[in-house]
């Protein structure tokens, strides 16, 4: 097999993934925003990365239909800056499935493992959770008490770091590490996106150590439906 009949990614005679940009649509979110120490904040950020604010949003979402299939996904975003760029981090995510597992891993070094993920409506409350190895890791929940805008969230203007490491497949080989940023696009439908009373409770640290993030002060919550867009990012840094 010639370099140029490979495919994309591994198996290259049967791609796992196809390239970017990735497409998710009719996506359910549950999120809470809330307040951590700073110092716990810049314990989570990979050098030369340094946090903008204390503000962290925790999201949990489901999305029925997109580039890489139905997947869960939940993840811990906090304030980052790098040089100029200033944009959020995800110390911890996770997926349900191996499809954007693997391409996040792979392309842009997205820190993820696989979990079962659900998003819920019961009354007034939307609610995530996230669960390892048969145990609870993360919950989130919201009231859906007024409309809101996904542009009030503090997410800076420059997109998502994440850093890509990949270890040596030789000894004494250095490991690849990248860190790049992406400027992906995320959009509420019009009419769909809505704010309320919101709460957060990490659980089992032996499992993984989310509370590191533990709120300080919770600020909101927020639930809606919303549509996101990933291209290929940029690499910022080489170590």
């Amino acid at each position: 097999m010639k370099v140029e009949q490979m495919g994309y990614t591994n198996p290259v005679i049967a791609p796992l993934y196809s390239k970017p940009p990735l497409i998710w649509r009719d996506t359910q979110v549950v999120l809470v925003l809330y307040e951590a120490n700073l110092e716990r904040i810049r314990s989570v950020l990979p050098e030369p990365m340094e946090p903008w604010g204390n503000k962290v949003i925790a999201w949990v979402s489901w999305t029925p239909i997109g580039t890489q299939g139905a997947c869960g996904e939940a993840c811990i975003y906090v304030q980052a800056k790098f040089k100029n760029y200033v944009g959020t981090y995800e110390p911890y995510l996770y997926v349900t499935t191996e499809i954007p597992l693997a391409a996040g891993r792979e392309i842009w070094g997205f820190c993820k493992k696989l979990a079962n993920i659900n998003v819920r409506l019961d009354k007034e409350i939307a609610r995530g959770e996230v669960e390892r190895v048969g145990t609870k890791i993360l919950t989130i929940q919201t009231t859906i008490d007024e409309p809101a805008n996904f542009s009030d969230l503090p997410w800076g203007d420059a997109g998502v770091f994440s850093l890509k490491n990949i270890p040596a497949a030789e000894e004494g080989e250095p490991a690849l590490r990248q860190l790049v940023l992406t400027a992906g696009t995320v959009d509420a439908l019009p009419g769909k996106f809505f704010k309320g009373r919101g709460s957060i409770a990490f659980e089992h640290p032996d499992i993984d150590p989310l509370h590191i993030l533990q709120p300080e002060r919770v600020i909101a919550g927020y639930y809606g439906i919303i549509e996101m867009n990933l291209p290929l990012g940029k690499i910022v840094h080489r170590y």
